[in-house]
């Protein structure tokens, strides 16, 4: 089933890539575009339906915990949008890589725990500082922490080993 699925997803995004982008991207970069877009916009939908529907009060308590509804929404995507990102980037996008999947996986947590403390951080500072509205703000965040994720998924979680050239 994941291969039939995997195969799909890969065949409909290549529709779009070849006939308008191969000269310009490699087909891993936009695969990833198209992958991450695709989830950032899963996460902003379910953000705006956690932060607009479910918490609907200024501060949700859980537990011994208190957040903000903008925070509790941000968890509340990130429980759908984190499987989705790996499964995406491990079978889509970083096909390629030599690393086992629970190395993966853990290095996808690491990177994905410091986009959590940046998201954070960042949502608090656009949000609750800047007094701006928490859909944007989500937004922007997201598109920030999307270019640097990039670069650390590619380098680090989803890594391929490189060939060594020996010249004569």
């Amino acid at each position: 089933m994941l291969g039939r699925s995997k195969n799909l997803i890969i065949q409909v995004i290549d529709l779009f890539y070849f006939p308008f982008l191969h000269k310009y991207i490699p087909v891993q970069t936009f695969r990833y575009a198209v992958c991450g877009g695709g989830n950032a916009l899963f996460n902003l939908v379910m953000f705006y339906i956690g932060n607009n529907f479910i918490f609907t009060e200024e501060l949700i308590y859980c537990g011994p915990f208190t957040m903000t509804h903008y925070i509790a929404a941000f968890v509340f995507a990130l429980a759908f949008s984190f499987p989705l990102g790996f499964i995406l980037n491990k079978y889509v996008v970083f096909q390629q890589s030599h690393l086992k999947g629970r190395i993966q996986l853990f290095r996808y947590a690491m990177i994905t725990l410091f986009s959590i403390v940046a998201n954070y951080g960042l949502l608090h500072f656009f949000a609750g500082y800047l007094g701006l509205w928490a859909t944007p703000s989500q937004a922007l965040t997201t598109v920030i922490l999307s270019i640097t994720s990039y670069f650390a998924q590619m380098y680090f979680s989803f890594r391929t080993k490189k060939t060594n050239i020996i010249t004569n």
